[in-house]
């Protein structure tokens, strides 16, 4: 039997209907029972928008799910609502090499079974948050209650066990939440857990339970936090109350305070919309009027301690940049940020009265990927251009570049402004080494996290030095980020990197010192054999 064939049979052994879809949830492919479910033939499927099989706040659950399963991720079966009326059970998987497509199934529901065992923590056996969230979808009604509990020392308490002992202690915690008589119970964090009950006949005395659990494990005195929020809200559809539940497990994942008092979920609600407005006045605010600060760390040679450039790096509230960035994609102004961003720079290199300095600053995959987008970055650098040999572009992958294509133009249209563009965080994804064949680029900037793991496998230092060298033939500049010691500069010199980037080699201050430049050693535009530099 051919292996699709076979897998085809699998596939059904667990669904009645069957469909591929592409990342804007495009149909694909279909087979299967699809009149059960869509009222239609499936041949006549393909072509269509998936969230036509689905109520219309369906559909919306369904394009979040899709938006949010990362490559060789799986989620499923939910429970959603079809656009006849009728339920299915939906499961999803993402095929980590499969040109982002999508496999979907639907089966008419029945008994639920067990979580996938991925799906599960180890040690507790109770669901991660992701399933516990996914699962309360089709599971949390009005009439129920969130029980949340946190034992802050609990890393702590396992820490001075012995391993088995340790295991022992979590098993048997996750055994009493289990047993507490709860619709959904989980493990949301490392210390927190949490259960969806009926609100009348819900396990009130959990705490205790858990507490009990523990002093068998010889931690009689653990402090235990326990938060009890009513899902019952005024005048909240069922999706906003699902909104409002998220809500509140990411926050106490994060180990942040539920936000206001312990109630309904429609003053949490409330909150919720009114916190984030807020935020995006704020956001909006600053990326209008350019409040946000800079910080410039350098750039240096690995070799002569020679400074290469300085990095603008953006500089909102302690402790919220990365977040804000996100929020700023999230919103669908990565573009306006972007703006501002080149927009101040060039101010700063406008205000530089050495005029040897060269700066870099960080552009958004998003922008660099949408043509209306980039149009208006492009517009302002070109009459920039001037200033163009003072300056470097990092193209961020906070989320993965969908079009390749565009963002390839984008890269070349820059570079035939006299700009340098490279990426950012080099490695980080799977999809890096697809950039790399798909953009002429002067300079990769390989992430932080890969930089540390130099020295310590023989293999993986193999495979950077490849990396490496392929780089240097193809006239890319590479550089090392977070470089804190001595040690890990020779390393980096030792495997092959030019320039790096880290506390070492100097820390971010608020400005330029006066007269830097230096040898300026930044990556210059260089053509391949071949290559065409045109916008179009």
């Amino acid at each position: 039997m051919p292996d699709a064939a076979r897998l085809l049979g699998f596939a059904f052994a667990n669904a009645d209907f069957l469909f591929e879809i592409d990342t804007s949830g495009t149909i694909l492919f279909a087979t299967g029972a699809a009149r059960d479910f869509a009222q239609t033939d499936a041949e006549s499927l393909i072509g269509e928008p998936s969230g036509k099989l689905f109520q219309p706040a369906e559909g919306t659950k369904f394009a979040n799910f899709t938006r949010s399963l990362p490559q060789g991720g799986r989620i499923g079966p939910f429970r959603l609502k079809l656009v006849g009326g009728n339920e299915a059970n939906v499961a999803m998987f993402r095929l980590p090499d499969n040109d982002d497509k999508i496999s979907c199934t639907l089966a008419k529901p029945g008994p639920r079974g067990p979580l996938p065992t991925h799906a599960k923590d180890s040690k507790t056996g109770l669901p991660t948050r992701d399933a516990f969230l996914a699962a309360a979808e089709n599971i949390a009604g009005e009439s129920d209650a969130l029980t949340l509990l946190d034992v802050p020392a609990l890393p702590g308490l396992c820490g001075k066990l012995p391993p088995e002992q340790a295991d022992r202690l979590l098993a048997s915690i996750g055994a009493t939440i289990k047993g507490a008589g709860a619709k959904l119970a989980g493990r949301l964090s490392e210390t927190g857990f949490g259960l969806i009950a009926d609100a009348v006949r819900g396990p009130t005395d959990l705490a205790s339970r858990v507490r009990a659990a523990l002093a068998d494990g010889g931690m009689p005195q653990a402090m235990i936090q326990e938060t009890l929020v009513s899902l019952k809200g005024r005048n909240l559809a069922p999706q906003q109350r699902m909104m409002a539940v998220r809500y509140v497990v990411e926050r106490f994942s994060a180990g942040q305070q539920t936000p206001g008092s312990v109630g309904d979920l429609s003053e949490i609600f409330d909150n919720m919309i009114d916190e984030t407005q807020t935020r995006v006045r704020a956001l909006t605010d600053a990326v209008a009027d350019g409040s946000f600060a800079f910080a410039f760390q350098p750039i240096r040679n690995l070799e002569t301690r020679e400074l290469s450039h300085f990095e603008a790096l953006a500089r909102f509230k302690p402790g919220q940049t990365a977040e804000t960035v996100q929020f700023a994609e999230a919103l669908g102004i990565a573009d306006a940020f972007d703006l501002a961003v080149a927009l101040k720079v060039m101010n700063a290199l406008e205000s530089d009265t050495s005029h040897t300095a060269s700066i870099a600053f960080n552009v958004s995959g998003h922008t660099v990927e949408s043509p209306a987008s980039f149009a208006l970055l492009a517009g302002f650098l070109a009459r920039k251009r001037k200033l163009a040999p003072r300056i470097l572009i990092e193209i961020t992958e906070t989320a993965q570049i969908v079009d390749l294509e565009s963002a390839a133009k984008a890269v070349t249209a820059l570079r035939a402004l006299g700009y340098r563009v490279g990426l950012d965080d080099f490695g980080a994804g799977a999809a890096s080494l697809n950039y790399l064949h798909g953009m002429q680029l002067d300079f990769l900037k390989f992430d932080g996290a890969l930089v540390k793991r130099i020295g310590k496998s023989k293999r993986d230092d193999m495979l950077f030095a490849g990396l490496l060298k392929l780089s240097n033939e193809l006239n890319i500049t590479t550089i090392a980020e977070c470089l804190e010691t001595e040690e890990e500069i020779a390393q980096a010199k030792q495997l092959g990197f030019k320039l790096g980037q880290g506390y070492a080699l100097g820390k971010p201050a608020q400005k330029i010192p006066p007269g830097s430049g230096g040898q300026d050693e930044s990556p210059r535009p260089a053509k391949r054999k071949g290559v065409r530099e045109t916008w179009s």
